[in-house]
C-alpha cells in the first residue's frame, strides 16, 4: 500500500527544471516531497524525493543511498536541480567536498561492485554542477504539489541506506536517523 500525498506543505528547495508532479508525504513532523515524472532515461514512474533531517538536506541516489548536502547554495532556500534524462536531485554546493560512506560486511559483491559505478556516476553528474551560472532562474514548486499515492516501493526510508555520500563539510553532528544508521554497523 502506498502513502497518501497532500497538496498542503512547504517547500524545500527551489528548482530550476520542473517535474511533473510533486508528491508531499508528511510523516511524523517530517515531509518527503517526492518529485515525479512518467519516464527517465531507463525506467517508468521515476520518484526523487528530498527531505530535510535534522535540518540537513537528503535525497535519495540508486534507490540504496542516501546524500546528505551539508553546505547548499541558498537564496531564500537551497538551490537544486535534476540530472537530465535520469531526474538525480543535484543540490548547489558551496564546498565540494564528496564523502563516502559504508559497511562493507553488510554489502554484497554485486553491491561493492555497483558502489564503484554509482560513486563513479555521481561524480560525473556533480561536474555539471559545480559553478552555478548567475543568469540561472529557481522557482517554487507547490503549484505542482498533487493529492495521490506514493507507491511502497518508490518510498524513501532515511534509515534504510546501504551507502551514504556527503556532499559538503563532514558536520560535527549527523542527523539522527544517519548516526542510528552508522551504529548498526557491524
Amino acid at each position: 500500500m502506498g502513502s497518501r500525498s497532500t497538496r498542503l506543505g512547504r517547500e524545500i528547495v527551489l528548482r530550476d527544471k520542473v517535474p511533473e508532479r510533486v508528491f508531499i508525504e508528511k510523516t511524523g513532523d517530517r515531509e518527503i516531497h517526492y518529485f515525479y515524472w512518467r519516464l527517465d532515461l531507463y525506467k517508468p514512474f521515476d520518484y526523487e524525493p528530498v527531505t530535510l533531517l535534522d535540518g540537513f538536506l537528503c535525497s535519495r541516489y540508486h534507490w540504496k543511498g542516501l546524500v546528505l548536502w551539508t553546505e547548499p547554495v541558498v537564496r531564500d532556500k537551497p538551490l537544486m536541480t535534476f540530472a537530465l534524462g535520469v531526474h538525480t536531485p543535484l543540490v548547489y554546493s558551496r564546498k565540494w567536498q564528496f564523502w563516502l560512506v559504508y559497511c562493507l560486511p553488510e554489502l554484497t559483491l554485486s553491491e561493492r561492485f555497483r558502489l564503484g559505478f554509482y560513486s563513479t556516476m555521481f561524480n560525473a553528474l556533480l561536474s555539471g554542477v559545480i559553478k552555478l551560472p548567475s543568469d540561472k532562474v529557481f522557482h517554487g514548486y507547490m503549484d505542482k504539489a498533487v493529492e495521490g499515492e506514493v507507491p511502497e516501493e518508490y518510498r524513501f526510508r532515511p534509515k534504510e541506506w546501504i551507502f551514504l555520500i556527503i556532499v559538503g563539510s563532514l558536520p560535527e553532528k549527523l542527523p539522527s536517523p544517519v548516526s542510528d544508521r552508522l551504529r548498526e554497523c557491524g
